[in-house]
């Protein structure tokens, strides 16, 4: 037996003593409806109050006020708790005896199996220990007696019970502490990232303009003459102004769509709800959806020597009109696009050639779900193997990855996260394969009528 000194003149962590009377009060309340006609009964009603108490009194300090208050209440016995403090030292938190801080001995190891109960001059003392198959000692609860064995198998109970209601409440604590670091992140997110976002918007919007102005002086300047000494510079003047201007369009694309995806998941909204919380408004699918996720994978899919066509049954004039949330449903597909960056891989088609293809399109589903309930299906088909069957059930699973892709680089996150926005959107999605092409498909449902929906799924095609 290893003894260690646990006195603690100062101050022991007691809570007010207007907490202890009030949650004193209650227990004498609430065993005052008590009948306990033997020891055996008063034990089974201590430990069915000190279950009840725990949930009336949810804070852990409150807990360990519970843990020396119902021995002392509710079966005569002065108790005190130590709890293991900086250095694995054990320190007094909560007392009922009147004699003060105890010199404690406990086994070592502190938490073996079986417990040990450790006992001197009149004190008993149980280890607390941890949950799991390495327990550490949390602290020890001292009976101010000596104890039958009735009440050292009681008290073991007793502990085990005080533990695990001491890692659920130190779990309820961390995720609060969690939930105020979100909430103080999102105001930071807000202050210090979308603020400054809106300012850059502003600067891209006003050198946009200076460069149109400068192209409009450059195009205003008198005709050169041929043996002007500032031929030559005009001439690489008027060549710059338009490379700035063809940059800097591209450049505030980019950002367009970076800022887009910035906002859209990093909106105040989702933390608040704890779920993507949607902003619906009519989106074009082709112009404002597809194509700028298409331009921005274009060059990717090119070094790849991947080409890039339109299903032959799509009309391009055509701009379908979808009630969505613009920027989530845009990292739909960019993650398709990725995918295609990725796994598309060189396969016969009917060019009567190999190469590596992407095709994109939709078209009406008259009844996606159900009679007379339309929708629509986008999809994006790329050259490839067919997947294994047996992994189509899990494709769009939580970081799962087909056993085909283990020679590439990917974290299984992508299609989980096509099937969650798309699912909040009332759709769903797919995969087949039509030799050489696997369809990765999103079907969105769409209501007969163009009027603007605040409801996901809306969408026609304008006349």
């Amino acid at each position: 037996m290893l003894s260690r000194n646990t006195r603690n003149p100062g101050h022991t962590m007691q809570p007010s003593l207007h907490a202890r009377k009030h949650i004193k009060a209650r227990l004498l309340e609430r065993l005052a409806g008590c009948a306990a006609d033997d020891s055996a009964a008063a034990r089974s009603t201590a430990l069915n109050l000190f279950f009840e108490a725990s949930f009336e009194f949810e804070s852990l300090r409150d807990l360990k006020s519970l843990c020396v208050l119902v021995p002392d209440v509710c079966l005569k016995t002065p108790a005190s708790l130590y709890m293991r403090g900086p250095k694995d030292t054990l320190r007094l938190r909560r007392t009922t005896s009147t004699l003060g801080p105890r010199l404690v001995t406990f086994p070592e190891p502190s938490c073996p199996d079986p417990v040990a109960i450790a006992r001197r001059d009149g004190l008993t003392a149980v280890p607390i220990c941890e949950t799991g198959p390495e327990p550490k000692l949390l602290g020890m609860l001292c009976l101010h007696k000596d104890l039958s064995p009735d009440e050292e198998t009681f008290y073991l109970g007793f502990v085990r019970s005080a533990a695990q209601l001491m890692a659920v409440k130190q779990i309820a604590i961390s995720n609060r502490h969690r939930l105020t670091f979100i909430n103080n992140l999102v105001r930071d997110i807000g202050h210090n990232v979308i603020v400054p976002n809106m300012h850059f918007k502003l600067l891209f919007l006003q050198m946009e303009k200076q460069l149109e102005r400068l192209g409009r002086i450059v195009d205003a300047l008198p005709p050169m003459r041929s043996d002007a000494p500032d031929r030559e510079a005009r001439r690489e003047l008027a060549a710059m102004a338009k490379e700035l201007q063809i940059r800097q369009k591209s450049i505030s694309r980019r950002f367009q769509q970076s800022s887009l995806f910035l906002e859209s998941l990093l909106r105040r909204g989702h933390f608040e709800k704890g779920s993507y919380d949607l902003q619906l408004r009519p989106c074009k699918f082709k112009s404002q959806i597809f194509e700028p996720q298409l331009e921005r994978f274009r060059p990717l899919l090119s070094a790849q020597g991947i080409s890039i066509r339109i299903a032959p049954d799509v009309r391009i004039d055509e701009d379908l009109v979808l009630e969505a949330d613009l920027g989530l449903i845009a990292q739909v597909f960019a993650n398709l696009l990725s995918n295609a960056v990725k796994y598309t891989v060189s396969m016969p088609t009917e060019s009567g050639r190999d190469e590596k293809l992407v095709i994109y399109g939709w078209e009406s589903q008259p009844h996606a779900f159900g009679p007379g309930q339309p929708g629509i299906e986008l999809y994006i088909r790329t050259t490839g193997h067919e997947i294994p069957s047996q992994d189509w059930p899990q494709l769009f699973d939580a970081d799962f990855r087909s056993s085909a892709t283990d020679d590439v680089e990917g974290s299984g996150h992508g299609l989980f996260f096509v099937k969650q926005i798309v699912e909040l959107h009332n759709g769903r999605v797919g995969y087949s394969y039509a030799t050489p092409m696997n369809t990765f498909s999103i079907i969105l449902p769409c209501r007969n009528n163009s009027q603007a929906s605040t409801e996901p799924g809306s969408c026609h095609i304008p006349s």
